[in-house]
């Protein structure tokens, strides 16, 4: 089941309004419905029916209290909810973790993602929907007993993936770096196999999520951010909203292209050649150096070289940092994003990856676009995909009927 509103729908205003109004009462601890409407901007009457609502589905209680002298009905967050779990499935890792339906910090505008048990597994490459399911409940399962939660106390979960997701079916797309979950309706399986309602979205539009409520990207009206990993791609956050796309493909810089008149240039998983995600991919990257080294390298171990001095792994880092902002320079000519984040693997090179990066975006986007624009690390690191799962997850069960 993967099916969201649209915003401006009946749904998706319903849905809006429950999120406001849990965010409200985390926020407050236990406000009463007159403080909830004055938080919100919602009718009483509103607030009336969201609070029945969401008690009768077990998230809200409502009870009398005597407050200065005064009897008034206040609303708190039912304790021991449940919780949710997210998901980030890459191409050769899986990361897991939880939080508390009733957590004050899942709040919109908290300072801090939610207290969260977070766990990470390695995959073999090329792995199949099977094995990650597989996986995937198992580290649940850990991470419940570590906490001492009954699996029973689960609601929901989000998967987030590194390929285009169809909104409507939830099925991934053909350009995702995971050929082994190609066409398959994720949200349905997962619902299946941990046998609660579940939702897949792309792993970089979760990252923006988390980035925009607990990151980088606080109180940003536009701006980016970009994953760079085994697979590249992109989110937007347009007037304040994070921005999907009528399909839910919105951000796929990884496919922008950047040489495409060399027909020597590397042919991507797209079928295109001299795309993006060709020429700064992780894999790509690193396997520049290690003829020179003699060895394979991670990231980490590369960045560890530029720092020490290393000519050829600063260059690579450099060049790297170019093709990105060149490929930028289209979205700060078009969309004039505020602030560029910079997430993923290859964030961890700091400024051998951002400095070219910024002086090629300055070069190539139309003078006065990115005059304004500052390009900064993930404040959330590696950590933003999981934890925009989280943050769906919480607000579809928060939502849901």
């Amino acid at each position: 089941m993967n099916t969201a509103p649209r915003p401006g729908s009946p749904t998706g205003l319903r849905d809006a309004n429950r999120r406001r109004v849990v965010d409200a009462v985390r926020a407050g601890g236990a406000p009463t419905q007159a403080e909830i409407a004055v938080a919100t901007g919602l009718a009483p009457a509103t607030v009336s029916n969201i609070v029945r609502d969401l008690g009768a589905a077990g998230l809200l209680t409502a009870g009398d209290e005597v407050r200065a002298g005064r009897r008034v009905r206040a609303v708190r967050l039912v304790r021991g909810a449940g919780v949710v779990a997210g998901i980030d499935v890459g191409h050769r890792h899986l990361r897991v973790a939880l939080a508390d339906v009733a957590d004050p910090s899942a709040a919109a505008g908290h300072p801090e993602p939610p207290g969260r048990s977070e766990l990470r597994a390695d995959l073999p490459d090329y792995h199949g929907v099977a094995e990650g399911l597989a996986t995937a409940a198992s580290l649940i399962d850990e991470a419940l007993a570590q906490a001492g939660i009954r699996r029973e106390a689960l609601r929901g979960a989000v998967v987030g993936l590194p390929a285009p997701v169809d909104r409507a079916t939830g099925a991934v797309g053909a350009s995702g770096v995971l050929p082994g979950w190609i066409g398959v309706p994720v949200a349905g399986r997962v619902s299946e196999h941990l046998g609660v309602p579940s939702w897949v979205d792309n792993d970089a539009t979760l990252g923006t999520l988390a980035e925009q409520r607990w990151g980088a990207l606080r109180e940003v009206r536009d701006g980016v951010f970009l994953k760079l990993s085994d697979g590249v791609g992109a989110g937007l956050v347009l007037d304040g909203r994070l921005y999907r796309g009528p399909d839910g493909t919105a951000g796929e810089i990884g496919h922008v292209a950047v040489d495409p008149g060399d027909r020597h240039a590397a042919v991507c998983r797209c079928g295109h050649r001299g795309c993006l995600e060709t020429v700064v991919s992780t894999r790509t990257v690193t396997a520049l150096l290690e003829p020179l080294v003699g060895a394979p390298l991670t990231v980490a171990e590369m960045v560890a070289l530029a720092r020490d001095g290393d000519a050829p792994a600063r260059r690579v880092l450099a060049d790297t940092g170019h093709h990105v902002g060149v490929a930028l320079a289209g979205f700060c000519t078009v969309l004039t994003p505020r602030r560029i984040v910079v997430g993923g693997e290859l964030a961890q090179a700091g400024d051998f990856l951002l400095a070219p990066l910024h002086a090629a975006l300055e070069a190539a986007a139309l003078p006065g676009t990115t005059r304004t624009a500052d390009v900064v690390v993930a404040e959330l690191a590696e950590h933003a995909p999981v934890l925009g799962a989280l943050a769906l997850a919480l607000d579809r069960a928060t939502t849901a009927p």
